[in-house]
């Protein structure tokens, strides 16, 4: 009985001694943290980017045990899909703003969300396991996406020609002639010298200009203005051509009328051909004169205003002058290129002029009847503010009024 129990015993020991050599139960590791599962969307335009979804930790607990259990270690990717309207890939969620060219718009792309996809919850750690979970997805791109290329601006439209007046094709052709609308040619007397005769300068008289004697004297008006137009083409313009002044007659040439009486008389002399009329040497009456010249040329084409002997004649004796040129297709009709200048003159070759006495012829110490003209063109009244014309004018004068101008 006694070698039962001992026999017993012993295989009980050994039992024992065998179990104590077995290995010991490890603690089951927690599940790996699910990484983040939505893709971070890139901004829009300047719409900021939604981070992606937040990873979700291991939550599976490790069984204890002597050995260490293992935490949910599995990083959290966060979405990394491209971004609408860029390119905004960030790991773990990373919603970087666009990079759109902005066409002259607003070029600044607005940044994604700066805060990425968090990792995964940590998982409960087992008897002597990993307390750590799973380690965090990485953070997004804190800064907004780049903006945008500024959109190069427009280029800017060609500006329009800075020199007024010129007629394109179709365009009113009136206004070829608009920069002589109006115009005055003025001989002012500065001192008289009669009751009925007026110096025109003080000091010295210039001389005759023998080589063109429509400019000898002194020129109480020269100046020259510039019509507008096509160069390539002649238009007619048909001029109303009032005014004071005395008679002077002319070589060569036409008069479009020598009868008539003050204050409406017409003055028009205009060339023959090619040929200019050139002032009369005879006498020292003064000289009211367009000149022409084409672009181009370097001829010009003369036309006087105060052809009126007959009726009128050079004496003591001034007239009243309202006319109107020739139309066109008529001979001696003004005729011009477009952009050509027109000198306008008043020359007296004497300095000494008859005064505003009307047509009643005197010795020179009567001024019997100055001429005020009557219906001047109410348009030029209105150009020329600083000239009374309600009162006699001390000296002579003419006005131009355009009426009509035709692309011939």
């Amino acid at each position: 009985m006694k070698r039962v129990v001992l026999l017993s015993l012993g295989l009980m020991v050994m039992s024992a001694a065998y179990i104590g050599c077995l290995p010991s139960d490890s603690g089951g590791g927690g599940n790996p943290g699910t990484g983040g599962s939505g893709p971070g969307v890139g901004g829009t335009g300047n719409t900021q980017g939604t981070a992606g979804t937040l990873g979700t930790g291991g939550t599976t607990q490790g069984t204890g045990g002597d050995g260490q259990g293992t935490g949910g270690s599995t990083q959290g990717t966060g979405g990394d899909a491209t971004g609408t309207g860029g390119n905004p890939q960030g790991t773990g969620g990373d919603g970087s703003g666009g990079n759109p060219q902005g066409a002259g718009g607003n070029p600044q792309g607005a940044g994604g969300n700066p805060q990425g996809g968090r990792g995964g919850n940590s998982s409960t750690a087992g008897t002597g396991g990993n307390p750590r979970g799973g380690n965090g997805g990485t953070a997004g791109n804190p800064r907004g996406g780049n903006g945008g290329t500024a959109g190069t601006g427009g280029t800017a439209g060609a500006g329009g020609s800075s020199r007024g007046g010129t007629t394109g094709t179709g365009g009113n052709p009136m206004e070829v002639a608009t920069p002589i609308d109006g115009a005055m040619l003025l001989g002012p007397c500065l001192r008289d010298t009669q009751a009925a005769v007026c110096a025109t300068v003080n000091g010295g008289c210039p001389g005759a200009n023998t080589a063109d004697p429509a400019l000898s004297g002194v020129l109480t008006t020269n100046k020259t203005i510039t019509l507008g137009g096509d160069p390539n083409t002649t238009y007619t313009i048909v001029l109303h051509i009032q005014g004071e002044v005395e008679s002077k007659n002319y070589n060569g040439g036409t008069d479009v009328n020598s009868s008539g009486s003050s204050p409406t008389l017409n003055g028009w002399r205009y060339p023959t051909g090619t040929t200019n009329p050139t002032p009369g040497t005879n006498n020292a009456y003064n000289v009211y004169m367009l000149r022409v010249t084409n672009p181009g040329s370097t001829a010009h084409t003369d036309y006087f205003l105060n052809s009126i002997d007959p009726p009128g004649v050079e004496n003591h004796t001034s007239y009243g002058i309202d006319y109107t040129t020739p139309a066109a297709g008529t001979a001696g009709a003004l005729t011009v290129k477009g952009t050509a200048k027109i000198q306008l003159v008043a020359a007296d070759s004497n300095c000494s002029m008859i005064k505003n006495c009307g047509p009643t012829q005197n010795d020179g110490n009567t001024c019997a009847a100055p001429i005020t003209l009557n219906n001047v063109e109410a348009s030029s009244v209105s150009k020329n503010s600083t000239f009374d014309f309600t009162k006699p004018y001390n000296g002579q004068w003419i006005v131009l009024t355009v009426k009509s101008v035709t692309a011939n």
